[in-house]
């Protein structure tokens, strides 16, 4: 064999950072690394010259790195280093502390911005003018005094009432226009679409209806895309490329780990659009008529206007069944 391998390290540098290092002896060597985490392989580089790597670590496990040494012979060698024990790492922007936030304005309007605000924020009190509210809860936050709040440091302040005296370097002041000048649109502009959407039906379903129909419309301006908060969406339904173009039927039942594609249309000619589960909607496709089952693929473009069977791929104008063996696309689901 005209390969040798001389050392090989690897080493844990800037906590979350697998630094490897294999140095060998022969002509015109290449070298192809494979990380493994518990014994299982979750990340392989291609041939390289480079005899050095650096693989950025995520989860907590005991990680070892393979290596493939082949000359211009095509003479091949492998090794396998030692192991390597990984903790975790938290950025400090990952922690789970938010930062504190006060609203001031006992309203229903407070309420949705408490919504909005909680994705990103930990919303300690309510801040009211009417004493009768003084102690009491809002939507499971303490209301305080305006005297009271002001003896809080660093106690940033989102006030959505129009009369609020509480007028200061700590006050934020909410407006419905659609530009992050206040922390509430900073927000709403940090959010994915099923996030503002999760956000707009926990409105609806509270009775705050202000803000469920300001986050629809902030969706249509950010988004170019209509998903009311009456839709029925399952958990781990996703959409792609940011779900840009879509639009949802307000009576739309969607099932559970569904992928819409950007400019797709679920709609109807009557009755409620209802799509099962594990539906892949590819780009462009029109569904407006018949229920689809689950387990489907709908093609690009494709219309769909009637029934569509569990477990098969649709496509044309108008969609037909194109094939049954779903097992092929299994890529699809995932």
């Amino acid at each position: 064999m005209s390969i040798k391998i001389d050392n090989f390290n690897i080493d844990l540098v800037n906590f979350f950072q697998l630094k490897v290092e294999c140095r060998a002896s022969g002509e015109q060597l290449k070298y192809a690394f494979y990380l493994y985490k518990d014994q299982e392989i979750i990340e392989k580089s291609t041939y390289q010259d480079n005899p050095k790597i650096f693989f950025n670590l995520q989860d907590k496990g005991i990680y070892s790195v393979r290596v493939f040494i082949k000359d211009k012979q095509n003479n091949k060698i492998a090794n396998t280093s030692e192991k390597i024990t990984f903790n975790g790492f938290k950025d400090k922007a990952s922690t789970s502390d938010k930062p504190e936030v006060a609203i001031y304005g006992v309203s229903r309007l407070g309420a949705a911005v408490k919504a909005i605000l909680e994705t990103k924020y930990k919303v300690s009190f309510f801040i009211d003018d009417d004493q009768e509210k003084w102690g009491q809860s809002f939507f499971n936050v303490k209301v305080i005094e305006p005297a009271f709040a002001e003896k809080i440091d660093q106690l940033k302040i989102v006030s959505v009432d129009p009369k609020n005296k509480l007028v200061n370097d700590q006050c934020d002041i909410f407006t419905s226009i659609f530009v992050p000048d206040n922390l509430v649109t900073k927000t709403m502009f940090e959010l994915g679409l099923l996030e503002l959407y999760e956000v707009a039906k926990y409105c609806y379903l509270n009775g705050l209806l202000y803000g469920a129909r300001l986050i629809k419309r902030f969706i249509h301006f950010r988004f170019s895309s209509v998903v009311p908060y009456t839709a029925e969406i399952g958990e781990g339904t996703r959409f792609g490329y940011g779900g840009i173009g879509v639009v949802i039927h307000s009576k739309a039942r969607i099932g559970k780990n569904c992928v819409i594609g950007q400019n797709v249309t679920i709609g109807t000619r009557g009755g409620t659009p209802i799509i099962g589960d594990n539906v892949f909607i590819s780009p462009g496709a029109k569904c407006i008529g018949g229920k689809i089952g689950s387990n489907v693929i709908i093609g690009a473009n494709a219309v769909v206007t009637k029934d569509v069977p569990d477990n098969c791929v649709v496509a044309g104008v108008p969609a037909k069944v194109i094939g049954t063996d779903i097992k092929k696309y299994k890529s699809y689901f995932k």
